[in-house]
This record gives C-alpha cells, structure tokens and sequence, in this order.
C-alpha cells in the first residue's frame, strides 16, 4: 500500500486522536448519522481530488466564495473534524438522503442508542443515482464543475473493477464504492502509518447498503475508509458478493474536474447507472 496515499484523508477527530477520513456519526442529527454514508463519501472524494489535481486544488484555495472552513476540510493536509463536520453538512443538505417523515424528527429527539430504530428505520439513505446528482450540485455552488465516471457492479469481474478502481485512484486519489443488499466484509483497525502490521489487530465487519471510500489498491486489497477508519477490503470477496441480483444498485464510481456543459450531461443522464445495473443483475452478467 502507498503510505502517502493512505494519510491523504487524515483528519484530527474529536477526541484529538488521527482518523482517516470522515465519520457520519459526527453528524450531530440521529437521522443523518443512520444513513449520511453517502455524504461522507461526497466529502472524502472532493478531499481527494484536492490532493491528486493541483488545479482542483488551486481553484479551490483561490476562490472567494468558497468559506475558510470548507477550504480547510478540503485542502488542508489534516484538518480538524469541526470543518470537515461543516464540509460533510453542506454536501448532506445539496445530496441528501431518503428520510421518512416523521420518524426522522422523531428519532432526532431521542437517545440515538435508542433499540427502537434499530428495526423501525428513519432513512433510506442515498441512492447511486442521487450521489452523481448531489455531488456535481454542492460543487456548482461554488462554480466548481465536476462530472462522476460510474460503473455499475452487479456480476462485474474482478479484473474490470479492478481497471476501473486504478483508474480512478490515477485521475481522483479515490473511489466511491456503493455496496448494495449483498454483503461483504471489511477488516477495519486503528489509523496508523504501518498499515499492513495492523491488519493482525483488525476487525471484521460486515458491509451492506453502504457508501465506503477506496483510497488504495494493491492486488486483490482494497485500502477503504468508512466511520473514521481505515480498513481492507478483500476483491475477490468483493467480486463474489456482486454475483447476485443482491447488487443491483452496487456501483463504483469517481469523480474528475469537467466543463460546466460536461457537468450538466452527467446529471442528466445518471439514471442510466441504476437502469444499467438493474439490466446487469437481471441478465446476470
């Protein structure tokens, strides 16, 4: 694994300790803390991109209506969680998420322990389709233009996803990975530079509806970040668990600098990743 990459989403989290990348139970809401994965995912991918594109990055810091706070959650080499709290907020409220009247009001003002909503859910979080969108809206509020390059996953082949995630991690420093109703795991541990020695002390957590973030490759590991945390993800598991209709909305996608004309395109035309893996699972194939 790249060192270097893997401390690109360092961020100084709440309690002064390293974490790698952004965690939705920062939001300060129950209801987006449940199902705001995609908005963290939205907030890690345009870091990212900050520290892979000099040219995103500079039009960034020179802008003058992009607030320092967001700046900082974006460009710095490891901001504090109170900006990149911000930047995560400002992408859930452009991006979204499917909550359920009143039960998200309702949960808000409870105990977010509370074993009620661990059946009775108040979000449905975000769809695929909703991140290409929201994520090319919050970066037009700051006359940023960005186009997603997408690629649905359901009975797509290791050696495809993995030409596809090197790609990205060349042109973006990150891919979205959006894991659907089938499950795979994910071995997260501790942030630390000796990423391969920590594996030992790892734990293993099943992932399933999720947005997670892909900042490294190497071979068949995958080096994710999801909840504040680093972990490895196994692709020939991966790959296995997309071989079911379970994945019809799996999807790996990755973000790049575009024409405002590029952008608009992208929007119109991101029902055709949920359509294309519906048609995958489908067909099986």
């Amino acid at each position: 694994m790249n060192i270097t990459r893997a401390k690109q989403l360092q961020i100084t989290g709440p309690d002064k300790k390293p974490c790698y990348g952004g965690n939705q139970l920062w939001f300060s809401s129950n209801t987006r803390a449940a199902g705001g994965c995609g908005s963290v995912a939205g907030a890690n991918v345009l870091r990212a991109l900050a520290m892979t594109n000099a040219d995103f990055r500079n039009s960034i810091i020179s802008s003058k209506i992009i607030p320092p706070q967001v700046k900082d959650a974006i460009c710095s080499n490891n901001p504090g969680h109170e900006n990149f709290v911000l930047l995560m907020t400002g992408v859930y409220e452009t991006m979204g998420a499917l909550e359920v009247f009143p039960l998200n009001r309702i949960y808000d003002r409870k105990d977010r322990s509370s074993k009620a909503f661990k059946r009775i859910k108040s979000t449905f979080g975000l769809t695929n389709v909703g991140f290409i969108i929201g994520i090319i809206r919050f970066a037009r509020k700051f006359s940023l233009d960005l186009t997603v390059r997408s690629m649905p996953a359901a009975f797509l082949t290791k050696e495809k996803a993995r030409e596809f995630i090197a790609e990205g991690l060349k042109e973006s420093g990150a891919v979205v990975m959006l894991t659907c109703r089938n499950r795979h795991n994910a071995r997260l541990f501790p942030p630390d530079a000796d990423l391969n020695k920590r594996l030992i002390d790892g734990n293993d957590t099943g992932i399933k509806g999720h947005f997670t973030t892909i900042t490294d490759m190497d071979n068949d590991r995958l080096l994710i970040t999801t909840w504040g945390k680093p972990g490895i993800v196994d692709l020939n598991e991966l790959a296995g668990s997309w071989r079911s209709i379970r994945a019809y909305e799996a999807s790996l996608m990755y973000i790049r600098p575009s024409t405002r004309k590029e952008a608009t395109s992208c929007m119109l035309s991101a029902w055709k990743l949920f359509t294309s893996g519906i048609g995958h699972a489908l067909v099986r194939r």
